[in-house]
């Protein structure tokens, strides 16, 4: 079950994620936000963007189709299966705001091209990043980092990490997309673990993070996984796919973004402005 929008148009053959297991209240007695998380305060996060597909709805909340990270002024980073097939003039990004209007205003694409990862299959999802380039660069842009080196360091039980989005937030019955940016601190889930629920997840190119009750959820595919490091944050995964949203034993599946081939394919596409 994928954690994305687009999931209604995946095969049958393949659980879209659109059905979840019932979770536990939080304890501080708040409505499930991303799964389980909160309300994000204004600008806390202002390299986030909002995917907008331009066919979906008349406003900036019914448009939302996915999330990503503006990595500089004209580029931006989410999940391959959010744009694969996908045309320029179908899609815009949306920076600036943490919260999605529903007021009904048209909005004209603002972007160049887009490039999904060579490798990348949807077939098990592997190598699901996409990189978009701007028509034009966002004018005093804030964007997120990139981390340099492994993330050995990072990918160890009792790390936890922040993922946001404006993605589902309804664990059970009919899916609740929120306004208002989410965001939530997701546990990191050991490959032998998480392998126990995904017997075919592909070592290296992905990893798992989440437990019942905190997870991401359909909306939020292409947003980041990160951490604050020397004071800014970095990006360590792309939210990619899972089972259920914040089911038991069922972990979010991420990106990972210092897989080589990944890391390659970034390196060589991203012009930098």
């Amino acid at each position: 079950m994928w954690k994305t929008l687009a999931a209604v148009l995946v095969a049958l053959t393949m659980s879209a994620r659109t059905d979840a297991a019932p979770i536990p209240p939080p304890l501080d007695g708040q409505t499930p936000r991303i799964i389980g998380g909160i309300d994000a305060m204004p600008g806390q996060y202002p390299f986030l963007v909002s995917l907008q597909r331009l066919d979906l709805g008349d406003s900036d909340h019914g448009r939302h189709w996915c999330g990503g990270s503006l990595l500089s002024a004209s580029w931006v980073l989410t999940a391959a299966h959010c744009v694969d097939g996908a045309r320029p003039e179908g899609y815009a990004v949306l920076s600036g705001v943490t919260t999605l209007s529903t007021t009904a205003a048209s909005r004209a694409s603002n972007i160049k091209a887009i490039h999904v990862h060579p490798a990348y299959t949807s077939i098990g999802y592997g190598y699901d990043v996409a990189l978009i380039q701007l028509a034009e660069p966002i004018v005093d842009v804030a964007t997120i980092a990139l981390l340099e080196g492994g993330d050995g360091a990072w990918l160890r039980p009792g790390r936890r990490f922040t993922v946001a989005g404006w993605g589902n937030t309804s664990a059970v019955g009919d899916p609740t997309y929120p306004t208002r940016l989410q965001t939530v601190q997701t546990p990191f889930v050991a490959f032998r673990t998480c392998r126990q629920a995904y017997p075919d997840l592909q070592q290296g190119n992905m990893f798992c993070a989440g437990e019942e009750g905190i997870d991401s959820c359909q909306g939020d595919s292409g947003g980041p996984l990160m951490v604050q490091r020397r004071g800014q944050w970095t990006v360590l995964g792309v939210v990619s796919w899972g089972i259920g949203c914040a089911q038991a034993g069922y972990p979010g599946v991420y990106a990972r973004l210092s897989d080589g081939y990944i890391r390659d394919f970034i390196g060589t596409t991203w012009t930098r402005d």
